[in-house]
């Protein structure tokens, strides 16, 4: 055996000594398109279908949108709302545009814009016409979204009107965001704990005292 062939040899064998990496069995690749092109046959059936609403973005931290300052009425009034699109087709709901005003967003004119939101890879997958938004009544505020077919995708709710700054409305509102359940049952907490901690130490007092006087009634 030569030389060179057994230098061939050896380095075949380091080679098939170090394993080959393998990707994990489980291991998912996300899938980023969120709004997939459909067939004109699938669009026909979709405009015949009624409205869907999705809460996928619906973002109620932001905070001019966070619905505070406003009544729990409001709430009832906007479900009412979104009960009756939903009978509708997309078809009839832009028919109604007297009532429910659907119209797509200039956003030169807005003084926010989704992309504060709505993460970028989604909003590239929207051409400017679908960004809508569609109001609840004259002075109940709008919803702004975004539209898919039959499927609107809430991202804010504007109740105060802080998406077009309008002299009628007056001003941007800023309100503090409403308390979830669970968060007013931690204030009601804090608050006891903090009431508890007072009296402990107002009795730590008087057993002070208490002891205080003993002691000179004993001296």
């Amino acid at each position: 055996m030569s030389r060179k062939t057994n230098k061939k040899e050896k380095e075949s064998k380091r080679t098939r000594s170090i394993p080959m990496a393998e990707l994990p069995n489980n291991i998912k690749i996300p899938n980023r398109t969120i709004f997939p092109q459909r067939s004109q046959e699938e669009i026909e059936r979709l405009r015949k279908e009624k409205i869907v609403f999705s809460f996928r973005f619906l973002d109620t931290k932001h905070e001019a949108f966070n619905c505070g300052g406003t009544s729990d009425g409001w709430f009832l009034h906007l479900f009412d709302n979104l009960t009756e699109i939903s009978k509708l087709t997309m078809s009839e709901f832009e028919q109604q545009r007297r009532h429910y005003d659907l119209h797509r967003h200039d956003f030169g004119k807005t003084a926010h814009h989704y992309k504060e939101s709505v993460p970028e890879h989604v909003l590239e997958q929207v051409s400017p016409e679908n960004m809508i938004q569609f109001r609840l009544s004259r002075s109940g505020g709008r919803v702004h979204g975004i539209r898919y077919h039959n499927i609107i995708y809430i991202i804010w709710l504007d109740p105060h009107h802080n998406m077009y700054p309008d002299e009628r409305y007056g001003p941007p509102k800023r309100y503090p965001a409403p308390l979830r359940p669970y968060e007013e049952l931690e204030q009601e907490i804090e608050k006891l704990q903090k009431q508890l901690e007072e009296k402990e130490q107002e009795n730590k007092m008087l057993f002070d005292m208490m002891a205080e006087m003993e002691e000179k009634k004993s001296s």
